[in-house]
């Protein structure tokens, strides 16, 4: 990958550093990003992973902002989209949940473009922002490319009582999205042991109802958590393989 971005003078040091992380940023991640989903949506998920990365030099940030600005004006929408962006940053699901999802859709689509999908990705990051502000009480996917169940361990007391309404909702997505591809499981501190105790459950579940399935990736690290820079964070991905017809009772 060759970038060349050309300005004369010391003047424009710091808009050469943003231009090179903006123009960079999405052929590193995946080029496929930018012709399966709306240009300016990508320019805005770029540019807030380039403040992430330049958060140490505010000259830089002030330039890829001011650039943003000049090219996509104020958009509504797309603004409050970057706010979003920036919360569900904040629990460190934008890198582990929502760029991998992006670019597995995107290498999966790609040269075709849908409008379609763009509804479906504010739906993804509408999913995951409840996660974050603990106010959605079902988060499920069922769509056209997204299609996914995620499930918040938040209680590590008595864990096998404690992770049967987990189960019951997994088994109710299945239900509700015979198409289900994905579930998520996630959890920070105690709560990463019953996380993990609940993988090993879903996973004999799963099998009892038919259905083929193998953890993809399992992550436990250190991470940011609601400004906490060092908490310990879970991730585990678990993909469905494929689904035999068969009554799911909840």
């Amino acid at each position: 990958m060759l970038i060349i971005v050309l300005r004369r003078g010391k003047r424009h040091y710091y808009e050469n550093i943003a231009r090179a992380l903006l123009k960079a940023i999405p052929e590193l991640l995946a080029p496929e990003m930018k012709v399966v989903y709306d240009l300016r949506f990508v320019d805005y998920i770029s540019a807030h992973i380039a403040r992430s990365l330049a958060r140490d030099y505010q000259p830089v940030i002030t330039a890829i902002n001011e650039f943003i600005a000049s090219e996509m004006g104020c958009d509504k929408t797309l603004n409050e989209l970057i706010l979003k962006l920036i919360e569900i940053d904040d629990q460190s699901l934008l890198s582990r949940v929502l760029l991998p999802e992006l670019i597995r859709i995107a290498k999966m689509r790609y040269p075709y473009r849908d409008p379609e999908i763009d509804k479906e990705v504010q739906d993804l990051i509408g999913v995951l922002h409840g996660l974050v502000k603990g106010d959605i009480f079902r988060p499920l996917l069922c769509g056209k490319y997204f299609r996914m169940v995620f499930v918040r361990v938040a209680r590590p007391e008595k864990i096998v009582a404690a992770l049967e309404p987990h189960i019951h909702f997994v088994k109710y997505a299945i239900k509700e999205c015979p198409a289900i591809e994905v579930i998520y499981v996630l959890a920070v501190g105690k709560n990463i042991m019953a996380a993990k105790a609940l993988k090993i459950l879903l996973e004999g579940e799963l099998k009892s109802l038919g259905v083929r399935c193998r953890v993809e990736s399992e992550f436990e690290y250190t991470g940011m958590y609601k400004r906490r820079p060092s908490a310990k964070l879970y991730v585990c991905k678990i993909e469905l393989e494929r689904i035999i017809p068969t009554s799911v009772s909840t």
